[in-house]
């Protein structure tokens, strides 16, 4: 986002949020509330922040990067036994759900990809080539 005017990113677009901002935000929000969900802490006060409260690329940035390293600390923790135990939750409708820990993560990844399409979108609506993201290359080499 640090490439385009911060005009564009908090415009109205008429997505599944109301910006650019807004969208990434959210998609920060839902990973923020599984990766805590999972490791047993609180998730009060996630839903709650308002996208406003983000004026400008770095305070979107420091909330990712928080919410990278809490999700790195769960992933290292991880082992394949737990990945494959269930996990169960009351959801927003007030019912048990029961599902595989792994299951969980992949929607957690598909939310992410879902949203991260919005804004390429989004982006070349405003003539603005999207920046390269590879997995592979944010990572390195092994």
């Amino acid at each position: 986002m640090a490439e385009i005017p911060w005009k564009t990113v908090v415009e109205s677009c008429g997505a599944s949020f109301d910006s650019v901002r807004d969208i990434f935000v959210h998609s920060l929000q839902a990973e923020h509330f599984w990766m805590r969900r999972l490791s047993g802490k609180s998730i009060e006060g996630i839903y709650n922040a308002s996208f406003t409260e983000y004026t400008d690329v770095n305070s979107i940035q420091e909330y990712a990067d928080k919410v990278e390293a809490e999700t790195k600390q769960y992933l290292e923790k991880l082992t394949d036994e737990k990945l494959q135990s269930v996990f169960e939750f009351k959801g927003r409708d007030g019912n048990i759900n029961r599902n595989k820990i792994e299951d969980i993560l992949i929607h957690v990844i598909e939310e992410e990809m879902h949203h991260r399409g919005e804004i390429l979108c989004i982006y070349w609506q405003h003539d603005i080539q999207p920046p390269y993201t590879s997995y592979t290359t944010y990572k390195g080499q092994a």
